[in-house]
């Protein structure tokens, strides 16, 4: 195997901002990852698992069927946190990739 490579100092490749907005639009971190950004992708994952599953989950929340206001509220108010690390995610994702300089973490 070649040794030329070792120590050389590629150039960074560029992203696609939509892409990789998309991504952590899908859940945050991943486009993080996709801008080969490991810590912050594990930071954004962890919290967005946290967020959406933990303690303050929208998901346990019951809904009455008979008068589904006040369940749908709380559900929206629980699901603050998430959506705050989601967009977040989105918008560093997306200004990450349009300067892969920067991105070298």
């Amino acid at each position: 195997m070649p040794a030329e490579d070792e120590g050389v100092a590629r150039p960074s490749v560029r992203r696609s901002p939509a892409v990789a907005a998309i991504l952590s639009g899908l859940f945050p971190g991943l486009g993080q990852l996709y801008n080969h950004q490991r810590v912050k992708a594990v930071l954004f994952l962890v919290a967005g698992i946290v967020a959406g599953f933990g303690p303050l989950s929208p998901v346990d929340i019951d809904i009455d069927l008979t008068d589904p206001a006040p369940g749908m509220r709380n559900v929206l108010l629980a699901s603050l946190p998430f959506l705050a690390i989601a967009l977040w995610a989105v918008v560093d994702a997306y200004r990450s990739a349009q300067h892969p300089a920067d991105t070298s973490q």
